[in-house]
């Protein structure tokens, strides 16, 4: 936080008992920082293989990999926003005739799968991203945006596009982001971002799988995540409100993830804040740990889910136990919320939807049954209910 900031808030703030939180929004596990905290090795492993476009060369597709919270997103997203305002390129217009350059410029486009998990929104997204003027997104075709797309990108102009989030449940592989971009043009490298590394098996379209050079990020290290932590916490809450102890505790019990670690720490600081306390002690630390499923989805597959969807969750984690004791009482009591506005059999398959993605969990319960003959299952969210609830009415 810069010092004039730091000044303001004091001033602004006069004689009052400080608050505990300055702003929330800083410990937000789906945003990311202006500059990527413990990442500098992997920032230059992408630097590395994007080197010839400073020759005005393109570097061959590759793909990043690495589990959920180690901030391959973050790295990603902010290099890509970097180069695109440092390095020249023709993104004013969409050109439409032959043009000659001595050096071929680049231009540089992040798309998020999740915002884009089809090939028509791929390839609006990309065109999008690549022109200042706006792209129509009604009233052309998968082919339209395909030929202005390749009139974009020409033997002078060249483009690399970085397709995060592939290979999750709604969203489309690694090899089918890079066929559906370098089919466009010869002149588009795609670098893909994902959690797995791309499957050695020549099938399906797969062509040239093996070929991307690959890029591994592992989780971070402990003092690295207590850096990242510490980072969010002196924008996010008041001085010495997060005693060391504390932020030592989520760092190691997150074992690397800084997604569930911010998850459990806003979490954590939103239960402190209501009670009015003036630290985010050993009581709400471990309250917003135990707030976060083992091996949980993040929040930002959670916030991509279209709103119909999410009316169903927010109906969802406002119930008790007893009202989630089965698929079907949950059902009941969803349905039944003026703010959701859906039968009772379209709530019923939106939520084994979600469970499917892995957005909600369905625990055996042997002891009743949820129909004929059949084991009841239990829906869990397997998400921070505190984190959501919070990052949710921020939102609205």
């Amino acid at each position: 936080m810069r010092l004039e900031d730091r000044i303001t808030r004091r001033r602004r703030r006069g004689g009052k008992r400080p608050r505990l939180v300055r702003d929330l929004s800083a410990l937000d596990p789906t945003a990311h920082p202006d500059e990527p905290t413990g990442r500098g090795p992997t920032l230059e492993r992408i630097l590395d293989h994007l080197d010839p476009v400073f020759d005005g060369d393109l570097p061959p597709d590759a793909h990043v990999h690495g589990p959920k919270g180690v901030g391959k997103s973050a790295v990603v997203a902010t290099l890509f926003e970097h180069l695109a305002s440092a390095l020249p390129s023709r993104r004013s217009v969409i050109h439409t005739t032959t043009r000659t350059a001595a050096t071929p410029t680049t231009s540089f486009a992040y798309v998020d799968s999740r915002d884009a998990p089809t090939e028509f929104a791929l390839l609006h997204a990309a065109l999008d991203a690549l022109c200042e003027e706006a792209v129509p997104s009604q009233g052309v075709g998968v082919e339209a945006l395909r030929e202005r797309l390749t009139e974009r990108v020409g033997h002078d102009e060249h483009a690399v596009v970085a397709v995060d989030h592939v290979g999750e449940p709604e969203t489309y592989s690694a090899a089918t982001a890079v066929e559906t971009l370098s089919s466009v043009s010869p002149h588009v490298s795609v670098l893909t971002v994902g959690r797995d590394p791309r499957d050695d098996a020549r099938a399906g379209g797969d062509t040239g799988a093996t070929d991307a050079p690959s890029i591994a990020v592992s989780a971070y290290e402990r003092h690295s995540l207590v850096d990242i932590l510490v980072a969010r916490a002196s924008d996010g809450v008041t001085r010495n409100a997060l005693p060391h102890e504390a932020t030592r505790e989520v760092a190691e019990w997150a074992d690397g993830d800084a997604h569930d670690a911010l998850s459990a720490l806003y979490g954590a600081a939103t239960l402190a804040a209501a009670d009015g306390a003036e630290t985010i002690d050993t009581e709400y630390v471990c309250a917003g740990i135990d707030a976060v499923p083992d091996d949980g989805c993040s929040l930002g597959r959670v916030f991509a889910l279209p709103e119909s969807r999410r009316r169903v969750l927010r109906a969802f984690v406002a119930l008790d136990d007893e009202a989630t004791a089965s698929v079907s009482a949950a059902t009941e009591h969803i349905a039944a919320s003026p703010r959701v506005s859906l039968s009772p059999a379209t709530v019923r398959r939106v939520l084994y939807e979600l469970s499917d993605l892995g957005i909600v969990r369905r625990v055996s319960d042997d002891d009743s049954t949820d129909g004929p003959g059949r084991p009841a299952t239990r829906p869990i969210p397997n998400f921070s209910t505190l984190a959501f609830r919070g990052l949710d009415d921020a939102e609205r």
